[in-house]
């Protein structure tokens, strides 16, 4: 459905990757699975609905996702160019606090003035990878205009939750780390919007996905006693509440 082409080395402190589509799409939901991550999505053409939000030509803004969306398809095809920043690339990006923007698909031109974009990232015959390069330029120019860094307290615990192999147990972290709970929490909230209960949950969740993904026969209990959950019914809650569905649900929908 996408191509993905990863950030060049000026702008990968602030960017994940960029991806495009240009051309037929399956007429089927796709999932966006929650990953605290934020997006500029830049319609060309076609129409698509995130979250009741109805999404033709412009420019928009994908907050932090705590919990799945479907993403409906309303046209064969579509043309977007888009890219997910990092969390020093989205705090750089506006001074909106991400908070009142997470689990939301905003316009763009709320946040931040968006005339170079339709003028030069929009405008009509220009290849995806050109709007990319435009794009690019645009990004570069902004991010070098601001100063921000991240707390020290958000960058040292969110190393620790990203190694964490198995169930995130916050309160033993902070203490191993000699680090305030309040003021993790804060950096957080500044630093992508969410908590660090709800970050740790989306990469629980995401090892979770992962475990069932790439182990399509083993039995989802002895999974989640391998992550280290205290019990099922446990694994299921904290699943279903990122997905909105169980990991039953999700295996018979990998296998289709």
């Amino acid at each position: 459905m996408y191509t993905a082409i990863t950030p060049p080395p000026a702008l990968a402190p602030y960017i994940i990757n960029f991806w495009y589509t240009d051309g037929p799409i399956s007429a089927q939901a796709q999932a966006i699975h929650s990953d605290g991550c934020i997006s500029i999505l830049l319609v060309l053409s076609g129409e698509s609905v995130i979250k009741d939000v109805s999404m033709r030509a412009g420019t928009y803004l994908l907050g932090p996702q705590t919990t799945s969306q479907l993403w409906h398809f309303n046209t064969q095809a579509l043309r977007m160019v888009s890219a997910r920043l990092t969390p020093l690339g989205a705090k750089r990006l506006s001074n909106i606090p991400l908070k009142y923007i997470k689990n939301e698909c905003i316009e763009l031109q709320e946040v931040l003035n968006t005339g170079f974009l339709k003028a030069k990232v929009m405008t009509p015959n220009l290849t995806p990878l050109q709007r990319i390069h435009a794009l690019c330029s645009w990004l570069e120019h902004h991010f070098n205009k601001t100063n921000y860094q991240l707390p020290l307290a958000f960058s040292t615990t969110l190393i620790q939750i990203d190694n964490q192999p198995r169930s995130i147990k916050l309160a033993h972290m902070y203490d191993k780390l000699g680090l305030n709970s309040r003021r993790v929490e804060r950096a957080f909230i500044e630093s992508i919007g969410m908590s660090p209960k709800e970050y740790a949950t989306l990469v629980e969740v995401f090892n979770s996905r992962n475990a069932i993904k790439y182990s399509p026969n083993k039995p989802l209990t002895d999974i989640a006693h391998d992550l280290e959950y205290v019990d099922q019914s446990h694994f299921i809650r904290q699943f279903k509440k990122v997905m909105q569905i169980t990991p039953k649900q999700y295996r018979t929908r990998l296998a289709r």
